[in-house]
Protein backbone atom coordinates (compact mmCIF):
# COMPACT_ATOMS: atom_id res chain seq x y z
CA UNK A 1 0.00 0.00 0.00
CA UNK A 2 1.34 3.45 -0.36
CA UNK A 3 0.41 6.31 1.91
CA UNK A 4 -0.35 9.98 0.60
CA UNK A 5 -0.72 12.67 2.76
CA UNK A 6 -2.62 16.75 2.16
CA UNK A 7 -3.86 19.31 3.12
CA UNK A 8 -6.88 21.90 1.84
CA UNK A 9 -4.56 25.20 0.65
CA UNK A 10 -1.10 25.93 1.21
CA UNK A 11 -1.76 27.64 4.89
CA UNK A 12 -0.19 25.31 7.77
CA UNK A 13 -3.50 25.77 9.73
CA UNK A 14 -5.69 23.12 7.61
CA UNK A 15 -5.54 19.91 9.33
CA UNK A 16 -3.56 17.30 7.04
CA UNK A 17 -5.44 14.22 5.66
CA UNK A 18 -3.83 10.65 5.17
CA UNK A 19 -4.67 8.52 2.74
CA UNK A 20 -3.96 4.73 2.33
CA UNK A 21 -4.26 3.52 -1.14
CA UNK A 22 -3.80 0.13 -2.56
CA UNK A 23 -1.16 0.36 -5.21
CA UNK A 24 -1.05 -3.25 -6.65
CA UNK A 25 -4.97 -4.69 -8.23
CA UNK A 26 -3.74 -8.23 -6.96
CA UNK A 27 -3.66 -6.68 -3.37
CA UNK A 28 -7.27 -5.42 -3.84
CA UNK A 29 -10.02 -8.11 -2.06
CA UNK A 30 -12.20 -9.86 -4.30
CA UNK A 31 -15.51 -7.18 -4.01
CA UNK A 32 -12.90 -4.49 -4.06
CA UNK A 33 -11.56 -5.61 -7.39
CA UNK A 34 -14.33 -6.82 -8.52
CA UNK A 35 -16.12 -3.37 -8.06
CA UNK A 36 -13.35 -1.15 -9.72
CA UNK A 37 -12.89 -3.42 -13.01
CA UNK A 38 -16.71 -2.55 -13.36
CA UNK A 39 -15.73 0.84 -13.10
CA UNK A 40 -12.93 0.65 -15.09
CA UNK A 41 -14.70 -1.34 -18.26
CA UNK A 42 -17.26 1.49 -18.36
CA UNK A 43 -14.35 4.43 -18.22
CA UNK A 44 -12.97 2.70 -20.94
CA UNK A 45 -15.99 1.64 -23.27
CA UNK A 46 -18.17 4.38 -22.13
CA UNK A 47 -16.34 7.36 -20.91
CA UNK A 48 -15.96 9.89 -17.57
CA UNK A 49 -16.22 13.24 -19.15
CA UNK A 50 -17.50 15.60 -22.35
CA UNK A 51 -13.71 14.70 -23.43
CA UNK A 52 -14.37 11.21 -23.73
CA UNK A 53 -17.47 12.66 -26.00
CA UNK A 54 -15.10 14.34 -28.72
CA UNK A 55 -12.43 11.45 -28.56
CA UNK A 56 -14.48 8.70 -28.51
CA UNK A 57 -17.90 8.47 -29.49
CA UNK A 58 -17.70 11.10 -32.43
CA UNK A 59 -15.46 9.30 -34.69
CA UNK A 60 -16.90 6.05 -33.69
CA UNK A 61 -19.95 7.01 -34.63
CA UNK A 62 -18.05 8.46 -38.35
CA UNK A 63 -16.80 4.95 -38.39
CA UNK A 64 -20.15 3.14 -38.17
CA UNK A 65 -22.09 5.64 -40.42
CA UNK A 66 -23.13 2.52 -42.70
CA UNK A 67 -24.09 -0.22 -39.72
CA UNK A 68 -27.59 0.95 -38.46
CA UNK A 69 -27.09 -1.33 -35.52
CA UNK A 70 -23.58 -0.34 -34.11
CA UNK A 71 -24.87 2.64 -34.92
CA UNK A 72 -27.52 2.23 -32.17
CA UNK A 73 -25.17 0.75 -30.08
CA UNK A 74 -22.71 3.31 -29.96
CA UNK A 75 -25.77 6.02 -29.80
CA UNK A 76 -26.92 4.16 -26.42
CA UNK A 77 -23.14 4.67 -25.17
CA UNK A 78 -23.54 7.94 -25.87
CA UNK A 79 -26.54 8.23 -23.69
CA UNK A 80 -25.27 6.57 -21.17
CA UNK A 81 -22.11 8.80 -21.14
CA UNK A 82 -24.15 12.11 -21.04
CA UNK A 83 -26.53 10.70 -18.15
CA UNK A 84 -23.79 10.02 -16.00
CA UNK A 85 -22.38 13.65 -16.84
CA UNK A 86 -25.32 15.62 -16.20
CA UNK A 87 -25.92 13.43 -13.05
CA UNK A 88 -22.21 13.91 -11.47
CA UNK A 89 -20.90 10.19 -11.72
CA UNK A 90 -17.18 9.79 -12.97
CA UNK A 91 -16.70 6.50 -13.18
CA UNK A 92 -12.99 6.91 -13.41
CA UNK A 93 -13.16 8.48 -9.84
CA UNK A 94 -15.15 5.98 -8.62
CA UNK A 95 -12.88 3.17 -10.14
CA UNK A 96 -10.24 5.41 -8.22
CA UNK A 97 -12.42 5.18 -4.85
CA UNK A 98 -12.45 1.23 -5.05
CA UNK A 99 -8.47 1.40 -4.50
CA UNK A 100 -8.99 3.81 -0.89
CA UNK A 101 -8.03 1.77 1.66
CA UNK A 102 -8.56 4.62 4.54
CA UNK A 103 -8.82 8.23 5.32
CA UNK A 104 -6.83 9.50 8.60
CA UNK A 105 -7.00 5.76 9.36
CA UNK A 106 -10.50 5.02 9.30
CA UNK A 107 -11.16 1.94 6.57
CA UNK A 108 -13.28 2.03 3.76
CA UNK A 109 -15.66 -0.88 3.83
CA UNK A 110 -18.53 0.19 1.90
CA UNK A 111 -18.41 -0.23 -1.73
CA UNK A 112 -21.43 1.44 -2.73
CA UNK A 113 -22.04 3.81 -5.69
CA UNK A 114 -23.46 6.13 -2.92
CA UNK A 115 -20.53 5.41 -0.30
CA UNK A 116 -17.74 5.72 -2.82
CA UNK A 117 -19.15 9.11 -4.07
CA UNK A 118 -19.21 10.02 -0.50
CA UNK A 119 -15.74 9.21 -0.21
CA UNK A 120 -15.31 11.55 -2.96
CA UNK A 121 -16.88 14.45 -2.29
CA UNK A 122 -14.83 14.00 1.57
CA UNK A 123 -11.65 13.58 -0.25
CA UNK A 124 -12.68 16.77 -2.37
CA UNK A 125 -13.79 18.76 0.54
CA UNK A 126 -10.30 18.00 2.02
CA UNK A 127 -8.58 19.39 -0.92
CA UNK A 128 -7.39 16.01 -2.90
CA UNK A 129 -7.41 16.75 -7.22
CA UNK A 130 -6.70 14.18 -8.94
CA UNK A 131 -3.45 16.16 -10.12
CA UNK A 132 -2.35 15.94 -6.82
CA UNK A 133 -2.98 12.07 -6.81
CA UNK A 134 -0.68 11.53 -9.86
CA UNK A 135 2.19 13.31 -8.74
CA UNK A 136 2.38 12.32 -5.26
CA UNK A 137 2.42 8.82 -6.79
CA UNK A 138 5.24 10.03 -9.23
CA UNK A 139 7.15 11.26 -6.05
CA UNK A 140 6.56 7.83 -4.84
CA UNK A 141 7.99 6.53 -7.94
CA UNK A 142 4.78 4.43 -8.08
CA UNK A 143 3.31 3.30 -11.37
CA UNK A 144 -0.42 4.98 -11.09
CA UNK A 145 -3.07 2.27 -10.53
CA UNK A 146 -5.68 3.83 -12.92
CA UNK A 147 -3.21 3.62 -15.75
CA UNK A 148 -2.07 -0.16 -15.20
CA UNK A 149 -5.69 -1.58 -14.92
CA UNK A 150 -6.62 -5.02 -16.01
CA UNK A 151 -7.47 -4.05 -19.72
CA UNK A 152 -4.70 -1.93 -20.12
CA UNK A 153 -2.41 -5.21 -18.57
CA UNK A 154 -4.65 -7.67 -21.24
CA UNK A 155 -3.99 -5.28 -24.42
CA UNK A 156 -0.15 -5.13 -23.71
CA UNK A 157 -0.55 -9.20 -22.39
CA UNK A 158 -1.63 -10.09 -25.90
CA UNK A 159 0.33 -7.41 -28.07
CA UNK A 160 3.16 -9.51 -26.52
CA UNK A 161 1.74 -12.67 -27.62
CA UNK A 162 1.29 -11.11 -31.01
CA UNK A 163 4.70 -9.81 -31.39
CA UNK A 164 5.99 -13.48 -29.91
CA UNK A 165 4.23 -15.38 -32.41
CA UNK A 166 5.44 -13.46 -35.00
CA UNK A 167 9.03 -13.54 -34.33
CA UNK A 168 8.14 -17.36 -34.00
CA UNK A 169 7.04 -17.54 -37.54
CA UNK A 170 9.84 -15.49 -38.77
CA UNK A 171 12.09 -17.54 -37.04
CA UNK A 172 10.57 -20.86 -38.39
CA UNK A 173 10.87 -19.55 -42.32
CA UNK A 174 14.29 -19.06 -41.68
CA UNK A 175 14.87 -22.85 -41.39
Amino acid sequence: MIELSFRKGIRKGFKKTVLKLYDDIDQLPIERFNKANKYWMLHDNIGSSIQDFDLNHFNKLALLAGDEEKCKAELHNLRILMFNIQNEINVEHLSFACLVHSVDGKECTDLSEDALSALLKSLSDKGMTQEFIKKKLQIHERRYMLISKPSFRHNLQTRYRKAIGAIRKKGSKRS
